[in-house]
């Protein structure tokens, strides 16, 4: 995980638990909470990668690399006729997963009678920093790779390097989903049978030409222990590959953080505006709650003639705001300009922030700006209800709430173009 996204999970972790002390029952909040609460889960959930070949292709050797030449417990690279997933934990231990779903903690000593059950998967946790970041499942040949790739975030293909890319590989690689392809590596092990230089770009400079397009990147592989029955191989003092292979993966996972973590704050900033526009929505005066209801009636038919064609986006956001301004005042005067919207104001102001021309994405644009409109005017209306026991409390909540939209800046940029008019040639 990069520091940007360390930084924004931080962030919204903070927020989450900022929101919870304050103690409000308020329906919204508590759904943003729990929405945060699964947007961070989601932040954390260790990239997996999944290591897919056929028989003797090197598999378990590879994914010994990943985590460590020589780190995997004897008897899983033995035995590889089950997926084994390999994932973090404070201290090492190696669970069997029976038919019914059930963990049972083996010590992978091959007089442990629990070795004789026939386990459905194993899951071996080891305490390597690395795999707090990478889940690591081996899986085995006999099973279709369809099998394994639902929940797979980079794909692994290994091929032996002597008969790289064969015809029943190709036709098992174009069985699955192309999305496999955005993520995946060709994997080509027993390098060390390539005994020249040239040997080794020749079948590299085949396998690219015979694969554009379905991986991101091609490494070869001297993986002791290749044959995935467990059979020892020996790479002498060829170079493994072994921190080619994990900074192609390293680079990919880093690649997925930033796209989860650039999702997750688009999600984050519409869960913040939702959860800014409703809460409180309840505790509102009745007269209060009318006139937020005139605006929503008043918006509502601008959108309309919008989405209609009879009103153009820079009139749509001109009228938008005279109106947004003439509410904002009744509901706390004063807090616009004074007594006084001058018709210049908008008309003058919205020209510098080039909205976009009539279309699809200039009527999204102007809904969004009815909500930013909305919740403004919700703000206004909870500092105009009287005040209670819990006044404090929502404020700061509304505080978390602004700075996870990003509506603050939105605001500031609302009240510069209501407020920093230019003269009104008619006064």
């Amino acid at each position: 995980m990069s520091r940007a996204s360390e930084q924004f999970l931080a962030e919204i972790r903070d927020a989450r638990e900022r929101l919870i002390e304050t103690r409000l029952t308020d329906t919204a909040l508590t759904y943003c909470i729990a929405g945060l609460s699964r947007i961070e889960e989601a932040l954390r959930r260790p990239v997996r990668v999944v290591i897919l070949g056929e028989y003797n292709s090197g598999k378990t050797s590879v994914a010994d690399l990943l985590i460590g030449a020589g780190l995997l417990p004897t008897s899983v690279v033995a035995n590889t006729q089950v997926p084994v997933l390999m994932t973090y934990a404070e201290t090492a231990s190696m669970f069997g997963v029976t038919e019914a779903g059930t963990r049972i903690r083996v010590d992978g000593d091959e007089n442990d009678p629990l070795t004789d059950i026939a386990f459905r998967a194993i899951q071996v946790a080891l305490p390597l920093e690395h795999l707090r970041r990478l889940q690591i499942l081996d899986t085995p040949s006999a099973a279709s790779p369809a099998a394994f790739i639902e929940d797979a975030d980079i794909v692994i293909w290994c091929t032996v390097a002597t008969r790289a890319w064969t015809e029943s590989e190709r036709a098992l690689w174009a069985s699955l989903p192309p999305r496999c392809c955005r993520n995946a590596l060709l994997v080509a092990t027993h390098k060390d049978s390539l005994h020249l230089a040239e040997e080794v770009t020749s079948v590299t400079e085949r396998l690219r030409a015979m694969t554009t397009g379905l991986f991101r990147d091609i490494v070869l592989v001297a993986a002791e222990g290749g044959r995935d029955d467990g059979a020892a191989g020996h790479a002498g003092a060829t170079d493994t590959g072994a921190a080619t292979l994990r900074n192609a993966v390293a680079s990919l996972a880093g690649e997925i953080a930033d796209r989860r973590t650039h999702k997750a704050e688009k999600i984050v900033r519409r869960l913040g505006r939702l959860t800014f526009h409703h809460l409180s929505s309840a505790r509102l005066r009745p007269e209060i709650a009318t006139l937020l209801t005139d605006w929503e009636s008043r918006s509502g038919l601008i959108l309309e003639q919008l989405t209609a064609g009879t009103r153009t986006v820079p009139s749509a956001i001109e009228e938008l705001l005279q109106a947004y301004a003439g509410f904002a005042e009744l509901l706390s005067p004063g807090v616009i300009l004074g007594d006084s919207i001058p018709i210049t104001t908008a008309r003058a102001l919205t020209a510098p922030l080039h909205w976009p021309a009539n279309g699809a994405a200039a009527q999204r644009l102007v809904k969004t700006l009815v909500s930013d409109l909305t919740a403004l005017l919700r703000m206004l209306a909870a500092r105009s209800t009287a005040a209670s026991p819990r006044h404090g409390d929502y404020q700061t909540a509304r505080g978390i709430l602004l700075a996870l939209a990003d509506l603050d800046g939105s605001f500031a940029a609302l009240e510069r173009m209501l407020g920093s008019s230019t003269p009104d040639a008619t006064a």
